[in-house]
């Protein structure tokens, strides 16, 4: 055997003993991890699902035991065993029957995690199906709606599906609920959607015209059939909405949604107004008196009226030369219920609403409500920064302090707010300066002019203060041996085991944030390795990790 040929063959040996090895070392991989999921401990059970997860196809032998794991008493658990099954694919379709169980689960994110591992398991056109028409046909009417909710989550794969059992009777109710919460990414089942409106049954035919209306522009060429479903009374109200939400009223239909503006039946009344004032936005005098009238059933004590009122006001497009006085009138003429129906019908739409409920901000008597609306939109309620700001110093401590959280909610897009934080903190002495702190953080590198103000506050008594001042600074300037000597003092002793479980994350996750600078805090994050709370040692493990891979 020649020497050439001698070398090819070591390097070939050498080679299948390499992979026979690392297969081995795989195998034993995943049989620990398997071994790890009978933990009592649900921790380790998380952690060794999660490594699973991370193995993909080489995690196929753990298949049965992660199915196993769907039935946990943990939701945590359960969402995290259906993961990792979808990362395993194909090779885990042994658990679909599992997955389709948990379809019934009452928890929103195992649902969620359930059907994204059927798609990957099962990935093709037909996913829905597997997915969806047995459980369908056994759950009780709750259950279905989770379902298909979850169903609709996953996106344009599952419309091919959807389309297919449309023609389930037992089921083409709840398809049209998940196309239409699907919206225009589902504009393919726009054809099959429009034959269901020929559909026997009633409740099929109005969602089926609410799913159209739902594809938008997609559904234009359903605007004459959906247009026929006005004379039906079963489907009046559900076709005028469709309408108005593709922006197209037919010619022929356009005297019967204008009569139908004086309709006995709120409902019809409503849609109609709104219907018309989205397809005609060039037409002023109605757009007025339409906004007068949608506001006014703001007040009204059905909650159906209010919420269809307050969604239709929303969506309409902006004009604030004609919705201003409306609002500005409607709020001081009504009383106190009156206005708290109006928010809440407003707060209900989401970050839409924040143009209304900035109006609304200037009348002394809602600002604490609107406030706190307001922050639960986080970001998305940035264009509400300088009214919210002027309240950093109002009179009513709970209208300063629900304006101050939420600017910290919105975070870096507050930044225009930073100079009045800024100097509502100087001196230390405002009993909302730990807010205003922590707002000043979450604005970020913006708020940069705070820093001394915020550096003034690390050596004061209060510890809170001090450690909320430190995790701001942090957050607000780039890492440096500067601020790590200025900061690591307040950061370590907000690690103390007498602190709030939040104090003890933030603190160890600002040490984190300073890299290096931080080497002389990794004794005492390990002396709380092993917290009791499994979020504040996430926060130490990846603190120590940040640390050590930027230390040279």
């Amino acid at each position: 055997m020649s020497l050439k040929k001698t070398a090819f063959t070591s390097v070939i040996g050498l080679g299948l003993l390499l992979t026979t090895t690392a297969l081995q070392a795989a195998e034993s991989t995943v049989a620990s991890l398997t071994t790890a999921l009978k933990s009592a401990d649900e921790a380790a059970r998380l952690d060794a699902i999660q490594k699973l997860g991370s193995l993909g196809e080489g995690a196929a032998p753990a298949v049965a035991p992660l199915t196993e794991q769907l039935k946990d008493a943990s939701a945590k658990v359960r969402a995290h065993a259906a993961w990792a099954l979808g990362r395993i694919g194909p090779s885990a379709g042994a658990a679909i029957p599992a997955l389709l169980e948990m379809l019934k689960d009452p928890d929103a994110d195992v649902r969620r995690q359930a059907v994204e591992a059927a798609v990957r398991i099962h990935p093709g056109a037909d996913v829905p199906m597997p997915l969806g028409v047995k459980v369908l046909e056994d759950a009780d009417p709750g259950v279905r709606m989770r379902i298909m909710s979850a169903i609709a989550e996953s996106g344009e794969q599952a419309v091919p599906g959807l389309i297919q059992i449309l023609d389930n009777d037992n089921v083409a109710y709840w398809a049209c609920i998940a196309l239409r919460e699907m919206g225009p990414v589902a504009k393919a089942a726009v054809p099959a959607l429009t034959a269901k409106l020929k559909d026997s049954h009633p409740e099929i035919r109005r969602e089926a015209i609410l799913a159209l209306g739902a594809m938008e522009q997609a559904a234009a060429v359903a605007a004459p059939q959906i247009a026929e479903a006005l004379k039906d009374k079963d489907t009046t109200v559900a076709a005028t909405f469709a309408l108005g939400r593709i922006g197209v009223i037919p010619a022929d239909v356009d005297a019967l949604i204008r009569a139908n503006t004086k309709s006995d039946d709120a409902l019809l009344s409503t849609a109609s107004l709104w219907t018309l004032a989205r397809v005609h936005p060039e037409d002023k005098d109605l757009r007025r008196t339409v906004t007068e009238r949608l506001v006014d059933r703001l007040k009204n004590p059905n909650p159906l009226i209010r919420i269809a009122s307050a969604r239709g006001l929303a969506s309409l497009p902006p004009a604030p030369e004609i919705t201003l006085p409306i609002w500005e009138k409607a709020f001081q003429n009504a009383d106190e219920t009156e206005v708290f129906h109006a928010l809440d019908a407003l707060a209900s739409l989401g970050p839409v609403a924040t143009p209304q409920l900035i109006e609304a901000l200037k009348y002394e008597k809602l600002r604490h409500h609107v406030a706190y609306l307001l922050g639960q939109y986080g970001a998305a309620a940035a264009p509400a920064t300088e009214a919210l700001a002027a309240l950093i110093t109002d009179k009513n401590d709970r209208v300063a302090q629900a304006a101050i959280l939420a600017l910290a909610n919105i975070g870096p897009g507050a930044k225009a707010a930073a100079p009045t934080l800024t100097a509502a903190l100087r001196g230390g002495k405002n009993p909302d300066a730990c807010v205003i702190a922590l707002a000043l953080g979450r604005i970020g590198p913006d708020a940069k002019s705070a820093a001394p103000a915020l550096t003034a506050l690390l050596a004061g008594r209060d510890r809170d203060l001090a450690l909320t001042a430190a995790w701001a600074l942090v957050h607000i300037e780039p890492a440096s041996p500067e601020l790590a000597a200025q900061t690591l003092p307040a950061l370590e002793a907000g690690l103390a085991a007498d602190r709030s479980s939040l104090s003890r994350r933030g603190a160890a996750e600002a040490i984190g944030l300073l890299g290096a600078a931080a080497k002389s805090a990794v004794p005492a994050l390990q002396n709380v390795a092993n917290d009791q709370d499994p979020l504040v040692r996430a926060a130490v493990e990846q603190a120590i990790q940040s640390i050590n891979k930027a230390a040279p």
